[in-house]
């Protein structure tokens, strides 16, 4: 299938091959073998830009679970927000300033990048892309920070009919723009005609823990929804938040190295003790018992 993407990228992945092999035999004669070798592999993976169809499809889709979650019985968004702030708000004033600097600071960074990408200050392509990346990591630090305060109010807001239908677009997204490149052409990741065929092929793919389709499938939700939730479309965009995502991950990683060699040192600790304990056990099995000189002594039989 012929596509237009809006980003690009590849993941290692380990296969199998047969590579042949030349040698000689004891006789001098060249001998040309098969052997299996584990080989590194680039795979190509694409996210597909949205056409009008798809944009249509998905508001579609939005509408259908919107209305399928008030019809369930969930709240709106608005009208659960107007129930706490009868209630006096679930957000003290401290906390109201802040999320509000927040916002404000992350639409001035939005608005910096977008002054950078028209270029009105005919600055070179090398002070750009230095202060472009500057501003797209001041705005991830900014969205983090925000996800991390809203996270505290989340569990208000999670069950609302908006916020379902948000996150069950977000997974058709990821359905509807993951490309990965065959021999001639793209292929969609996830096999299907419809969104629930879809999604089986994505739960199918999850459950095979193999950390290629691990990646694959953490990577390409992690930028469909960046795309979706903060309107980015440059492929310069695309390569900064790359940039993000594998900082994130190495960080992640030396976590877990650091939690599993803490882990392996009280594993030996504990050993070590058990070992102390088991040495001193014959020892104490060794030492005579002391006599009680009140007690009388026993005369042998004759």
């Amino acid at each position: 299938m012929s596509i237009k993407t809006l980003y690009q990228f590849k993941i290692n992945r380990e296969i199998e091959e047969v590579v042949k092999e030349k040698s000689k035999d004891k006789d001098g004669n060249e001998v040309t073998t098969d052997k299996k070798k584990i080989v590194n592999k680039e795979v190509q993976f694409g996210i597909r830009k949205p056409n009008r169809k798809l944009y249509e499809e998905a508001e579609l889709f939005y509408g259908v679970k919107l209305s399928e979650g008030i019809k369930a019985g969930l709240l709106t968004q608005p009208l659960l927000a107007k129930r706490y702030k009868n209630d006096g708000g679930s957000m003290s004033e401290t906390e109201k300033k802040r999320y509000a600097e927040i916002y404000y600071d992350l639409i001035i960074k939005q608005d910096e990048l977008e002054q950078i990408k028209l270029n009105l200050e005919k600055k070179s392509e090398q002070e750009r892309a230095k202060e472009a990346s500057k501003i797209m990591t001041d705005i991830v630090d900014l969205q983090r920070e925000l996800q991390s305060f809203e996270s505290d109010q989340s569990t208000l807001f999670d069950q609302t009919a908006e916020n379902r239908a948000k996150n069950m677009v977000i997974m058709w997204w990821v359905l509807n723009l993951s490309y990965i490149k065959g021999e001639e052409d793209w292929i969609p990741v996830f096999a299907g005609n419809n969104y629930e065929d879809k999604l089986e092929s994505y739960d199918g793919i999850e459950e095979e823990t193999d950390a290629f389709n691990t990646e694959m499938v953490k990577k390409l939700a992690y930028f469909i929804t960046f795309w979706y939730m903060n309107g980015i479309s440059s492929e310069d965009d695309f390569k900064r938040i790359e940039e993000v995502y594998n900082k994130d991950d190495s960080e992640e990683e030396q976590e877990e190295v650091a939690e599993e060699e803490v882990a392996e040192e009280e594993v030996e600790e504990a050993v070590e003790e058990e070992a102390e304990k088991v040495e001193e056990e014959p020892k104490k099995a060794t030492k005579k018992p002391k006599l009680d000189p009140d007690q009388p002594k026993l005369k042998p039989k004759s």
